[in-house]
């Protein structure tokens, strides 16, 4: 059975201009962008920051140039974050992909840095594109059952960023109340029994996070109080910088088979003991070479798995 996704990517860089950058301002430069997205038939805007503004444009159907608040370098360097429309799993999103990154390299070097990440935000391509909340309970589990191998994928500067800390990790959730004295299978089985007890996508927030700089961020699952806007997405912000064409769809990839094989299983009624593995277990690394095939297996679903490399190591260069 094909299990398609809506997904969008944010992309946070550290770009070098080529050819002189003094004379232009952060905002002639998201300008530049959006103007060669356009030129490629690609829908665009930029952000002019006369104002803080939230990703509008993911909302719509544009790609939406911006800045990012957490990234500051000194020229000749420019940050940005590109935010993507709603993409899903049917169109070519690899011809997509790749027709940005040609038009972010007419004007920029991308640079590596370690202060940069990739986001991704998923739904299923579905009626109302919105996740139940049996399948939210679901994603929710399986991200505790699992982030000791999803934190084995990633690499070190992801695993070690502030703007994406790991669930169990973060201060005033119900998640880190519960692990405190450690995960074991016996935690492991409160959380569960924790997590069926919530009765709205509020509440499996708040029990899941105290704040959205998290690995696995469930915020967008409820209204914005504020605006009542709600898009129903999971949001991954673990990945590496995204590079490249072949990086960004790793990523995208790797998210669609992990909720994809959280969907598949339930792992709030089969947990056992035996299903969680230690990393200070010798049997961890087959567990977790294990896991790789079965979350690539996932990816098949939506037709992704072709850009997932075989060695889940290489994961952390993509």
């Amino acid at each position: 059975m094909v299990r398609h996704y809506n997904f969008g990517v944010e992309i946070e860089a550290v770009a070098k201009p080529y050819g002189g950058a003094e004379c232009f301002s952060n905002v002639d430069w998201y300008r530049q962008l959006a103007q060669k997205l356009r030129n490629r038939g690609i829908s665009a805007v930029h952000d002019d920051n006369s104002r803080y503004s939230k990703h509008p444009e993911y909302y719509g159907g544009k790609w939406f140039v911006t800045r990012d608040g957490s990234l500051k370098r000194e020229r000749p360097l420019v940050c940005m974050e590109v935010v993507s429309p709603k993409l899903d799993t049917t169109q070519h999103v690899s011809s997509i992909l790749s027709d940005f990154w040609e038009a972010m390299h007419v004007h920029f070097n991308p640079q590596r840095d370690i202060s940069c990440g990739g986001h991704v935000h998923v739904t299923p391509l579905s009626l109302n594109n919105k996740f139940s909340f049996r399948s939210l309970k679901k994603i929710a589990f399986a991200t505790v059952v699992y982030e000791d191998f999803v934190a084995a994928v990633l690499p070190q500067a992801r695993r070690e960023n502030k703007y994406c800390q790991a669930n169990s990790q973060s201060v005033d959730s119900g998640l880190r109340e519960t692990l405190l004295w450690g995960k074991t299978p016996a935690a492991l089985q409160r959380v569960a029994a924790e997590i069926r007890s919530r009765v709205n996508e509020t509440e499996l927030y708040f029990y899941m996070q105290g704040n959205r700089y998290v690995l696995w961020n469930f915020q967008n699952i409820f209204p914005n109080p504020k605006t009542g806007r709600c898009t129903g997405t999971v949001e991954f912000r673990g990945g590496n910088q995204f590079l490249s064409t072949k990086g960004t769809l790793a990523w995208v990839a790797f998210v669609l088979g992990f909720i994809t094989l959280a969907l598949q299983g339930d792992l709030l009624k089969e947990f056992t003991p035996s299903m969680y593995v230690s990393p200070s277990d010798p049997k961890f690394q087959k567990a977790l070479e294990d896991w790789w095939k079965r979350l690539r297996r996932a990816a098949r679903k939506s037709r992704m798995s072709r850009y997932l490399p075989e060695d889940f190591n290489k994961m952390r260069s993509r």
